[in-house]
């Protein structure tokens, strides 16, 4: 009959829509909340904060004496400063099983080290809960992460500290790629940019903006002691960052979004190492969705709104796979499908050109679109290694990089 020969469409109709589902939601939550500024925190009686910057660095003596000096620009005292009557946030590097310079490097630019070297202790999530214990025991009571390969605003240390002051949990600032080297950028790597840009700037400041939780990013984001005493940062995964934020929402604790703080990473420059990156995001990601998903679904049904927006945040496509989902669902002769699809491409064009005017050239990163077949390709070309990058345990590789000429 017609209608079991349809069946098997609409079945497979029915599961495209629903892998679509989370992307779609997370992007109007997204466009919605940009809508809206996030309100500022104010807190009835202010609590003294007394920041440290945590750096975790595995191998990073290229670029970590930049990184130390743009913080030392933000407000950081180098570590042989002496002492004072105020505090001052210092830096602590955690110099993770290095094998280079990375510990010279960190103590001749201004930062206090700490030598984590036990070859049985890996991961991004080791290094930083040494540097909490190092920063709390020198009196500091928040922590502010920085990646070793970044560079921050000079106005880092002062906002995140009166955002944290004002009562917030935690905080997240912008988070941004940056060409390697000055120059030219290609429409592989601007692409690559504003597609950076759209996660982790224009999402996280409309989840904001709806009162949901930023979200946390690895890179920029602060958190108080109080906060790390309730929710203990154990997290061992390659998105150990989506992980913790998991359990933040869990733990009914909301990030704060810093909009005028920022910190810069560099793009990874190979292309090899550009799929390296980009598979370990991806397949963390996916660990994270299938490890947290009955927690999450047990927090919506307890009446924990919050934590559904989150449940679309880790099983949000890729915006380069959502966008070939939707190309498959309008070539299935479904109607309804049709319906889905359109509604999902006008979603994203509106966020795409959102992504864009928040950058400082948005037409060159709208007529960088024009490679977006390529990039998609090399997704799918990359699928395999996601998934083997999605096993729990996955060491921590540093993406390799050269410092960025001034």
């Amino acid at each position: 009959m017609i209608w079991q020969e349809r069946l098997p469409v609409e079945v497979l109709a029915a599961a495209m829509a629903l892998l679509a589902a989370p992307l779609i939601a997370d992007l109007l939550v997204s466009l919605a909340g940009n809508l809206r500024r996030p309100r500022a925190r104010h807190a009835a009686s202010p609590r003294a904060i007394r920041l440290a910057v945590v750096v975790p660095a595995h191998n990073e003596e290229t670029m970590l004496a930049g990184t130390v000096r743009s913080l030392l620009a933000s407000g950081c005292v180098a570590a042989e400063a002496p002492l004072i009557n105020e505090w001052r946030p210092r830096i602590f590097v955690v110099a993770h099983n290095c094998t280079d310079a990375t510990s010279a490097v960190a103590a001749q630019a201004g930062a206090r080290v700490i030598k984590l070297g036990d070859p049985g202790i890996r991961g991004k999530g080791a290094a930083l809960r040494a540097g909490f214990r190092a920063a709390l025991a020198a009196g500091a009571n928040a922590f502010l992460v920085v990646d070793a390969d970044s560079t921050v605003s000079g106005n880092i240390i002062a906002a995140t500290s009166a955002a944290l002051a004002s009562g917030a949990a935690a905080t997240q600032c912008r988070y941004e790629l940056q060409p390697a080297q000055p120059g030219p950028v290609g429409a592989l790597a601007r692409l690559r940019m504003l597609a950076f840009r759209g996660m982790n700037v224009l999402r996280a400041r409309g989840r904001a903006g709806l009162g949901f939780s930023a979200g946390v990013f690895g890179n920029g984001f602060a958190l108080t002691a109080e906060t790390l005493d309730r929710v203990p940062y154990a997290m061992d995964s390659i998105c150990e960052d989506l992980e913790y934020h998991v359990w933040l929402v869990l733990a009914g604790l909301r990030v704060a979004w810093v909009e005028e703080a920022c910190v810069h990473a560099p793009l990874a420059p190979a292309r090899a190492a550009q799929s390296q990156q980009e598979a370990r995001w991806e397949g963390g990601r996916f660990h994270v969705a299938v490890h947290a998903t009955s927690r999450l679904l047990r927090a919506v049904f307890a009446g924990h709104w919050r934590a559904l927006e989150v449940l679309a945040e880790v099983w949000s496509l890729p915006l380069s796979r959502g966008v070939l989902a939707l190309g498959l669902m309008a070539l299935m002769p479904v109607f309804w499908l049709h319906v889905v699809a359109v509604t999902g491409a006008a979603v994203v064009a509106v966020y795409v050109i959102e992504a864009a005017l928040l950058g400082d050239q948005p037409w060159r990163d709208l007529a960088a679109l024009a490679g977006a077949p390529v990039h998609i390709l090399r997704k799918l070309v990359i699928t395999p290694l996601v998934l083997r990058q999605s096993r729990r345990g996955a060491e921590w590789a540093r993406t390799r990089r050269e410092a960025r000429s001034q």
